[in-house]
């Protein structure tokens, strides 16, 4: 049978159904490209928002952590330290009661001491005699610190006492609660030793608490503790009075509470033995 011209215009609708089709094919192959290009796109910056935003997220976090332990850290130090103040209130009110309960015991032995002066006929006589024992008495009182070293002491503008972190729970506890004892605020602690800033009130409020408990304590420990921390702070206190500084640079009053032996003397002690 002859190829016609019927077949020919057949085959060439043929062809160009195939040729729009491959056309169409291509476009629709260009469109996903594009769309898997766009997801891609989608995708990277979808993560990148995510890291962007979770690293925000820890800053934020950890800005947030720090004002927390600083808003926290420094009540509840000043809340450890009234409760420790607290304590030493109700042991010093204990010991004003146990003082308190043995004053009767001594009153009656001072009052026979005073009877045998007015029998005796001189009248006149005894009166300066009492006089000058009353005195003398007041001027020697033992259980009082020295004038002159609290003086100096409230003219102390900066201090700095170092010593172990029981040492400071000690004088807290027996100065704490002094009408014109302040507790710091802040206390350095390294490694169980502390430096702590004390001002001139301070100083005299523990100088003269401290020499309270040291007199009138019934536990030879707390006696012989509260002394040698007096002494300490008197000494230094005493320093002063002998070698007043005039320079006026105002270096703080330097008390460290932490006695050892001498490395010369404890290298002869070792080779002796």
């Amino acid at each position: 049978m002859p190829f016609g011209s019927g077949d020919r215009a057949q085959l060439k609708q043929i062809l160009d159904q195939l040729t729009r089709l491959a056309t169409e094919i291509a476009a629709i192959k260009q469109q996903v490209a594009d769309q898997q290009h766009t997801l891609d796109q989608i995708r990277h910056d979808t993560t990148a928002a995510i890291n962007s935003g979770l690293a925000d997220i820890r800053s934020v976090a950890r800005d947030a952590m720090a004002r927390t332990t600083d808003l926290v850290g420094g009540p509840l130090t000043q809340v450890s330290n009234e409760i420790v103040a607290l304590r030493s209130a109700v042991t010093q009110i204990d010991g004003q009661l146990r003082a308190t309960t043995s004053q009767p015991m001594a009153a009656p032995e001072t009052a026979p001491a005073a009877d045998p002066e007015p029998p005796s006929q001189p009248g006149p006589g005894p009166d300066p005699v009492s006089g000058a024992v009353g005195e003398s008495e007041t001027e020697a009182d033992p259980t009082r610190p020295d004038p002159a070293v609290l003086r100096a002491a409230a003219g102390i503008a900066h201090a700095v006492v170092e010593a172990h972190r029981d040492t400071w729970a000690f004088l807290i506890q027996t100065a704490g609660n002094e009408q014109h004892f302040h507790i710091p605020g802040k206390v350095d602690d390294h490694e169980g030793f502390v430096s702590v800033r004390f001002s001139g009130p301070s100083l005299v409020a523990a100088i003269t608490s401290l020499n309270h408990i040291a007199r009138s304590a019934a536990n030879p420990v707390t006696q012989a503790i509260a002394d040698h921390i007096q002494q300490k702070i008197t000494t230094a206190v005493q320093e002063i009075i002998t070698r007043p500084s005039s320079d006026g640079e105002g270096k703080p009053v330097r008390i460290v509470i932490d006695d050892r032996a001498a490395f010369a003397e404890a290298a002869h002690t070792t080779t002796a033995d």
